[in-house]
C-alpha cells in the first residue's frame, strides 16, 4: 500500500482513536485514508495548537497516548505553545507532522522543523524511510509513554506515495515490576517514619492507579498519617476520612494548618513542585522522603531527604510490611485532626460588586453544586483559578484536567473537546476566564459544534485581564488598560451553533438550573458570568 495508507493502519492498529488535527498537503492523505477504516474517529481543529491540546485533554482522561496530526511549516509553529504545555504536563502524546520536500528549497513554509520541537520541550523523532515509517512511530509511542511528554513524529511529503509493505509493530512497553528497596534506604525510612509524630502522606499524579491509592490508604491507616494530593492527583482521597485535598498553594486554610504542622512529608509519584510544596513552606523544617518510578524525578524540585526509586504501591507495602515487623505504633497525628471537612473552601462573600454582577465565591459554590455530579472538570488559567481548584470538584484524578503547566491562558476549551471525545457518556465543564476565551477558547469553539461535545463552558467575565487588573490595584494604579469591553458571550455561542445564557444577577441561577437540565448535549452550552473586577477572592 501506498506510505500515507500505511500509517493510517498503524495508527487505527495502536489505538489511536480519536485522532485529532488540521489537514494539510503534508497529512491530508494520510487522514482521508484513517477515517475510512472501521472504528476510526478524526476531530478536526480551527488552528493547530487546538489539535494537539485536543490531543492532551484526551491523553489527561484516558491515562493513555493522544495522537494528534498536523502538516508543515507555520502549522508547526502554530503548535510551540501547545507542545510546551504538554511537555510541562508530563502528557504523553504523538503529533505527526508533516515535513517540506528536502528538494523544495525554496517553499515557502519550509522552516527546520526539529529545533522548533525541541524548544518546546517535546521530543523529536524522524522518519528515516518509506521502508522504517511504521516502525519509527511505533518508537514514538514508545518513547512518548517511556518521557511522558509528546513526541513529534516527522514525516517528510515527498515520500507519502512511496509503496511499502505493512506489518504491525508493538507499542507495548514492559511493567515497571515490584520493588526490592537497598537495605540501607529501607532503614532511614523506617527510621524517619518511626520517629515521626506528624506524618503526612502526598500522593502525586504518579501513584493514581488503583494500587497505589489502596497501598498508600493501607500506609496512612498505619501510621495515623493525614492525606494529600498534588492538583493533577486531585480528588484521588475524595471521601476519605483524613483527606486535605490538594497540598500546595491552593490548599484549604483548615489543610494548611494541618500540613504546616507535619514534621515529615511521604510525597509519592509527586516531583514536589512550588506549587506542591507552597514555594518551600510546605517542606522546610521537616523531613522529606520523596518516591518516583523514574530517576529524573527525584529532587528535580525540592530536595529530599530521603529518595527513593521505584513504584509507589509496591514502596508504600514495604513501608507497613517493616513498619509491623519492628512493631512501630502509629503516631497519633490524625487523632489530632477532624476526620471530616478538611478539603472544604470558605465561601466568604464579598458584598459591594457592581450592579448587574454575582459575587463570585458564592456563584463559584451554586455552580459547582447544580452541575452534574459525574463530569470532567476542565480548569484554564486566570485569577480564578486558585478557588477553581479549590471548589469545582470531579469524582477523581482523570476526571479533573488543567491546561495550566505553561501559565498560558486560553488552551482550556480545545483540551475540554479532547476530554469530552474520551468520556461522551458524561458532560465535561470547562472553568476558563473572559481573556482566555477571547484569546484562544473562542477559536475552537466551533470545533465542539462540529463534534458534538456535551461540554458546559463556564466564563468567569470581570471583563478584564483579571491578573494584570489585581496588579495595577495593588499598586495604586489606573488599571484601565486592563479593562475591555467584550461581546457578549451567550450571543456569540449561539451564533456559532451552540447555546448559553448570561448570569447577571443571583436570582438567575434558578434559571440556569432549568436550562442545564433540558440543554441539548449534542451542542455546547456557555454560561457567561459577570462579576466585578474589583470583587474577585485574590490569589
Amino acid at each position: 500500500m501506498h506510505l500515507h495508507a500505511a500509517l493510517a493502519r498503524a495508527l487505527a492498529d495502536m489505538g489511536a482513536t480519536p485522532l485529532f488535527g488540521l489537514i494539510g498537503d503534508a497529512n491530508l492523505y494520510l487522514v482521508d485514508e484513517y477515517i475510512k477504516l472501521d472504528g476510526c474517529r478524526y476531530i478536526d481543529a480551527v488552528n493547530e495548537n487546538g489539535a494537539v491540546l485536543m490531543a492532551m485533554g484526551a491523553a489527561m482522561v484516558s491515562g493513555g497516548v493522544g495522537f494528534a496530526t498536523i502538516t508543515h511549516g507555520p502549522a508547526l509553529t502554530n503548535c510551540v505553545t501547545a507542545l510546551a504545555e504538554a511537555t510541562k504536563s508530563n502528557t504523553p502524546m504523538v503529533l505527526l507532522c508533516g515535513d517540506t520536500d528536502p528538494v523544495a528549497r525554496e517553499h515557502l513554509q519550509n522552516i527546520e522543523q526539529r529545533p522548533v520541537i525541541l524548544a518546546s520541550g517535546a521530543g523529536f523523532e524522524q522518519m528515516r524511510s518509506p521502508e522504517t515509517a511504521v516502525a519509527d512511530l511505533a518508537r514514538a509511542v514508545r518513547r512518548a509513554k517511556a518521557e511522558r511528554r509528546p513526541i513529534a513524529f516527522n514525516m517528510p511529503v515527498n515520500h507519502a506515495w512511496a509503496d511499502v509493505t505493512y506489518a504491525p509493530v508493538s507499542t507495548q512497553m514492559p511493567p515497571v515490576p515490584m520493588t526490592e528497596l537497598p537495605e540501607e534506604a529501607l532503614n532511614e525510612a523506617i527510621g524517619m517514619i518511626a520517629a515521626a509524630r506528624r506524618p503526612l502522606i502526598l500522593a502525586g499524579r504518579g501513584a493514581i492507579d488503583p494500587a497505589s491509592r489502596a497501598a498508600l490508604l493501607r500506609l496512612a491507616r498505619r501510621i495515623e498519617a493525614p492525606l494529600a494530593t498534588t492538583i493533577r492527583a486531585r480528588g484521588l482521597f475524595r471521601g476519605e476520612d483524613y483527606a486535605l485535598g490538594v497540598h500546595g498553594s491552593v490548599s484549604t486554610p483548615a489543610a494548611a494548618d494541618a500540613i504546616q504542622g507535619a514534621d515529615c512529608l511521604i510525597a509519592f509519584g509527586a516531583s514536589l513542585n512550588y506549587h506542591t510544596t507552597a514555594d518551600g513552606a510546605f517542606v522546610r523544617d521537616r523531613r522529606v522522603i520523596q518516591i518516583a518510578d523514574r530517576m529524573q524525578d527525584l529532587g528535580v524540585c525540592a530536595e529530599p531527604d530521603l529518595g527513593i526509586l521505584g513504584h509507589p504501591a509496591s514502596v508504600a507495602d514495604t513501608f507497613v510490611h517493616w513498619l509491623d515487623e519492628a512493631e512501630i505504633p502509629g503516631s497519633g497525628f490524625t487523632a489530632q485532626l477532624p476526620a471530616k471537612g478538611l478539603d472544604t473552601p470558605e465561601v466568604i462573600p464579598a458584598p459591594g460588586a457592581a450592579e448587574d454582577t454575582v459575587e463570585f465565591l458564592p456563584t463559584m459554590a451554586a455552580l459547582n453544586d447544580m452541575l452534574p455530579e459525574d463530569r470532567t472538570i476542565v480548569t484554564d488559567v486566570g485569577r480564578w483559578m486558585v478557588r477553581g481548584y479549590q471548589m469545582m470538584t470531579a469524582p477523581g484524578p482523570l476526571d479533573h484536567v488543567t491546561s495550566a503547566s505553561f501559565a498560558a491562558i486560553g488552551l482550556g476549551l480545545a483540551t475540554a473537546i479532547g476530554a469530552a471525545a474520551m468520556r461522551p457518556d458524561r458532560p465535561t465543564v470547562l472553568v476558563c476566564g473572559d481573556g482566555g476565551f477571547m484569546l484562544g477558547n473562542l477559536t475552537e469553539f466551533h470545533s465542539a459544534v462540529r463534534a458534538e461535545s456535551d461540554l458546559i463552558v463556564i466564563v468567569f467575565n470581570d471583563s478584564s485581564y483579571g491578573a494584570e487588573h489585581i496588579q495595577f490595584r495593588n499598586k495604586q494604579r489606573d488599571p484601565s488598560i486592563s479593562l475591555f469591553n467584550w461581546p457578549d458571550f451567550a450571543s456569540v455561542a449561539r451564533s456559532l451553533g451552540g447555546d448559553g445564557m448570561t448570569l447577571r444577577r443571583a436570582s438567575d441561577l434558578d434559571t440556569l438550573r432549568q436550562a442545564l437540565d433540558t440543554r441539548d448535549r449534542k451542542r455546547p452550552y456557555l454560561i457567561d458570568v459577570r462579576i466585578d473586577p474589583d470583587h474577585v477572592a485574590s490569589w
